[in-house]
């Protein structure tokens, strides 16, 4: 009878630890895909209830639905730590984040455990084709903004929409080569940067160690107003999830379940979610 030995048992089972030690990315979903109103905590943590019932293990929101939870921080953060999903992202831009207001969000975002504010921006030009002295000065506030964040121990990701990916990813390439890596992250919206005629699985093969996240999300046609749930739309993430892969990419796939008053199509949460396992392994 063969015997196995301690070196034929490692020497077998070896390709499997490799397996499971292999960086994963981890599954987000964004609150805006719930019927959310800005003051009801209540409706926000009943959210991610239901994102942890779905298999979600981190969230992101507008900051509008914490911020009257800034007075009661060691409260509130508790009661979301309780949820058992992580608070990964509060979304801004950059034209609300005011000088006189911004450090008071950042200090009540400390508070309540946030890992990153999400800081969406306007697009220099709907062609990606606008002129040099405009992309350095957003680089430069951008830089700005990091350094706030930074001060209160929290990451700084910029969230692209369209524009940012047109022509050839001419935007948010150039941000990525005029802020420094220790001031400012990306939460690359790929699902914008599709519908925007880039290539965001390009962006992240080149720039994988400063993307946080990335939200997921597809579209029938060429504008916002035909989100469908994933798998069902023009485009998918195949090329998008080779990359992550031969990266060891280990940030966040956030689902982006559209938003606005009526929240996005909640329905579509749960199928989002099988579709992150299906293609990503996760």
């Amino acid at each position: 009878m063969f015997a196995f030995t301690r070196r034929t048992l490692l020497k077998a089972i070896a390709p499997a630890m490799a397996f499971s030690q292999t960086p994963q990315p981890k599954a987000g979903c964004q609150a805006n895909g719930f019927p959310l109103k800005p003051g009801d905590f209540p409706a926000l943590l009943a959210a991610l209830e239901k994102m942890r019932e779905l298999g979600y293990t981190g969230f992101e929101c507008n900051q509008r639905f914490v911020r009257g939870q800034f007075g009661r921080a060691v409260e509130a953060r508790k009661e979301i730590e309780k949820t058992g999903v992580r608070f990964v992202g509060a979304h801004t831009s950059m034209a609300e984040s005011k000088p006189e207001a911004f450090p008071e969000t950042l200090a009540g975002l400390q508070s309540l455990g946030v890992d990153a504010v999400v800081m969406s921006g306007a697009g220099l030009a709907p062609d990606g084709k606008f002129e040099e002295p405009a992309l350095r000065a957003k680089a430069t506030a951008l830089e700005a903004f990091g350094k706030q964040c930074r001060a209160h121990g929290i990451r700084l990701a910029y969230h692209n929409h369209n524009p940012e990916f047109a022509n050839h990813n001419a935007e948010i390439e150039g941000l990525a080569k005029y802020t420094s890596s220790e001031l400012v992250d990306f939460l690359m919206d790929a699902g914008h940067g599709y519908l925007g005629g880039g290539n965001p699985a390009e962006f992240m093969a080149k720039h994988s160690k400063r993307i946080f996240g990335c939200h997921i999300k597809t579209f029938r046609g060429k504008n916002a107003s035909g989100q469908v749930p994933l798998g069902e739309g023009d485009f998918d993430f195949v090329e998008l999830a080779a990359e992550v892969k031969k990266a060891a990419w280990a940030g966040w796939l956030i689902v982006e379940e559209g938003g606005g008053p009526q929240g996005g199509n909640t329905a579509a949460v749960g199928p989002d979610r099988k579709y992150l396992r299906k293609l990503f392994g996760i």
